[in-house]
């Protein structure tokens, strides 16, 4: 008796679950973004850069960039080959760029900067199957120092 119920578990056993290790989705990693620029106005920086393209038409399924930013006083010198300590800035997405704008196929985003600072940015596109661009290009500027009256 017990020679046919082993057999008849062994079975069950064998039958039971997936049949292959799970497989992860997969995603779609977006073009960089290589042409972000800034240009220093007064007390405010306008940051612009291209929305990716595949042929003619806007990159299908972008989500949002992201905005990376560092600010450092000019008196503090960058160690030469240092990766630079980013902070996550501001999320900025296709359908809602507020506070950014979009423009044609660029997008416009101001920020406020400080006299005597060090600024650097730079952006990565995310697409909403969840893969990441490389980083964009580093814009860097520096502001002067206001003298005194």
């Amino acid at each position: 008796m017990l020679f046919l119920i082993f057999p008849g578990l062994l079975i069950l056993c064998l039958e039971c679950g997936k049949k292959a290790p799970p497989v992860a989705p997969r995603t779609t990693v977006p073009p960089a973004v290589n042409d972000l620029k800034a240009e220093v106005v007064g007390d405010e920086v306008r940051l612009i850069w291209s929305v990716p393209k595949k042929g003619n038409e806007v990159f299908e399924g972008l989500e949002y960039f992201r905005l990376y930013k560092h600010r450092w006083h000019r008196s503090l010198e960058m160690c030469p080959g240092c990766p630079i300590p980013f902070e996550d800035y501001l999320e900025i997405k296709l359908d809602d760029p507020k506070p950014a704008r979009v423009e044609g196929d660029h997008i416009v985003c101001h920020d406020k900067i400080e006299a005597d600072h060090r600024y650097a940015y730079k952006v990565v596109v995310y697409h909403k199957s969840g893969g990441a661009s490389k980083d964009s290009n580093i814009v860097r500027f520096e502001t002067e120092a206001i003298s005194a009256p």
